[in-house]
C-alpha cells in the first residue's frame, strides 16, 4: 500500500516531496485547531504528523547527516502546543518561522544516492508501488459454456442414431438419454450449491469488506497526493510562490485569531470582575430617605451608599484590625454599636459595610427604631425607616 511510504525509514524522498509533506502537517494541526478549538487532544493528533515530517527529513538526508532531521521537530510541536495553550499570536509566528527554517536546511543538505528510479510521489525504495497488474480471470459457469450448451442437442441426436439403428432397443436409448438428463440436472445443482455457500462464507466475513475499503481509500489517497506532487513538478516556481503566499495566509490568521482570543479573555474577565463586584440578584434592598441603602442577602446584613471614590479596595477589615478606624463601629444616637466584619469601596463609587448574621436581628430592629447612626465618619437619619423596611417582605420578620 503507498501509505506505507510515509512512515518507513528506509528509501529516499526527493526534496519536493519532502517540502509537500511539511507543508500539509502545518496546515493539517492549524485544521484541527479550528475543529476542536484549543483542545489537548490537539496534541495527539500533531503528534502523527510530527512523525511523518520526522521521517521524510530523515529519508531526504544520508546516513551520517539523519540526526539532523529532528531539527523539523520543534516547529510543529510549538505550534501546536501554542495553538492549545498561548493567548498571543507571536509564538505561532515564531513555530512558522521555525518550520520554513527547518525545510531550507534540510533541502540544502545532499540527497543520498539511489539505485532505483523514483516512484510517482517521489519515493525510492523497498515499499515502492510495483507497476505489474495481475491479470484478472472472469470466473464462467459450466452451463455457459458452448459445449454444455449444446450437450442436449448431442444428447437428443445420439438417442435418434440408436433409435433408428435398433428401433426393437428404443427402449434402451431412452434410457441413456434419460441418464443423460439426469446427470445435467445434478451438474446445475452442484453449480447452485456451490455459489450458495460462496454467498454465505462473503456473508460471514464482513471484515474483508473493510479491509478492503480501507485499501480503496488509501489507494486514492496516495493517488491524490502523486496529482499533486506531478502538478507542482511541472511548475515550481508557481509551487514556491504558492508555499510562500500559504505561510503568509496562517500567519495573519495566527495574528488575528491571537488578537481575538486576547479581546475575548480581557473581556471576559472584565465581565467576570463586573459581576463580582455587582449586587446579587438573591440580594434584597430597602431605599432609606436618607440616600443610604439597607441589603439583606440571605442572613448577611449590609449597609451602602454612595460618596467616595478612588479604585475599589477594602476599606477596613476585622480579621486583620486594619484599615480606616472611623469604619471599625456602626454607632446609633443611643450610643449602641456594632463592629462591622469588612468595609468595601466597589467600582460603582459605593460604599458597602457587611455585618456578621449574629448581629442582623439587632441592626435592623434599631435602624427601624434609632433616629440616627453614624459609620465611616457618615451620619444618617433613620427617619421613616421603619415604614421603608416594612415594604420589603424580607426585613419584615425582624421588626
Amino acid at each position: 500500500m503507498s501509505l506505507n511510504t510515509f512512515f518507513c525509514r528506509q528509501g529516499v524522498d526527493t526534496s519536493l516531496r519532502f517540502l509537500v509533506i511539511s507543508g500539509a502537517s502545518l496546515c493539517l494541526i492549524y485544521l484541527f485547531s479550528l475543529l476542536f478549538a484549543g483542545h489537548g487532544i490537539l496534541l495527539l493528533l500533531a503528534l502523527p504528523l510530527i512523525a511523518v515530517s520526522l521521517l521524510s527529513a530523515s529519508r531526504r538526508l544520508i546516513a551520517a547527516q539523519r540526526l539532523l532531521a529532528l531539527a523539523v521537530v520543534p516547529g510543529p510541536l510549538l505550534l501546536a502546543v501554542s495553538l492549545v495553550f498561548a493567548e498571543q499570536a507571536w509564538p505561532n509566528w515564531v513555530a512558522l518561522i521555525l518550520s520554513i527554517l527547518a525545510v531550507g536546511f534540510i533541502v540544502s543538505r545532499p540527497r543520498p544516492k539511489t539505485s532505483a528510479p523514483f516512484d510517482s510521489l517521489g519515493y525510492s525504495g523497498p515499499l515502492m508501488v510495483s507497476n505489474e497488474r495481475r491479470t484478472r480471470v472472469e470466473p464462467t459457469l459450466a452451463g455457459d459454456s458452448p459445449a454444455f450448451a449444446h450437450a442436449p442437442a448431442q444428447e437428443h441426436a445420439i438417442g435418434q442414431e440408436l433409435a433408428q439403428d435398433n428401433e426393437p432397443g428404443g427402449e434402451q436409448a431412452f434410457a441413456m438419454a434419460s441418464d443423460l438428463d439426469a446427470q445435467q440436472v445434478y451438474r446445475s445443482d452442484a453449480t447452485k450449491d456451490k455459489y450458495f455457500q460462496a454467498s454465505q462464507s462473503q456473508a460471514s466475513q464482513p471484515q474483508d469488506r473493510l479491509a478492503q475499503g480501507v485499501n480503496t481509500l488509501g489507494e486514492q489517497l496516495a493517488k491524490l497526493f502523486g496529482t499533486t506532487l506531478i502538478a507542482i513538478k511541472g511548475h515550481p516556481r508557481g509551487a514556491l510562490l504558492g508555499f510562500g503566499c500559504l505561510s503568509l495566509l496562517l500567519g495573519s490568521l495566527f495574528w488575528l485569531g491571537g488578537d481575538d482570543a486576547t479581546e475575548q479573555v480581557a473581556a471576559e474577565s472584565e465581565a467576570a470582575a463586573q459581576i463580582a463586584q455587582a449586587p446579587g440578584t438573591n440580594i434584597k434592598q430597602v431605599a432609606m430617605p436618607d440616600g443610604f441603602k439597607v441589603q439583606l442577602e440571605g442572613k448577611v446584613l449590609m449597609l451602602s451608599w454612595l460618596g467616595e471614590r478612588g479604585e475599589p479596595s477594602t476599606i477596613w477589615s476585622l480579621a486583620s484590625a486594619e484599615g480606616d478606624s472611623s469604619c471599625k463601629n456602626l454607632t446609633f444616637n443611643n450610643g449602641v454599636s456594632y463592629r462591622p466584619m469588612t468595609v468595601s469601596l466597589l467600582a460603582d463609587t459605593s460604599t458597602q459595610a457587611r455585618f456578621s448574621p449574629l448581629d442582623t436581628p439587632a441592626i435592623i430592629n434599631d435602624i427601624a427604631m434609632r433616629g440616627s447612626l453614624t459609620l465611616c465618619g457618615f451620619e444618617f437619619s433613620l427617619k421613616g425607616s421603619q415604614a421603608a423596611l416594612a415594604k420589603e417582605p424580607a426585613f419584615r420578620p425582624y421588626l
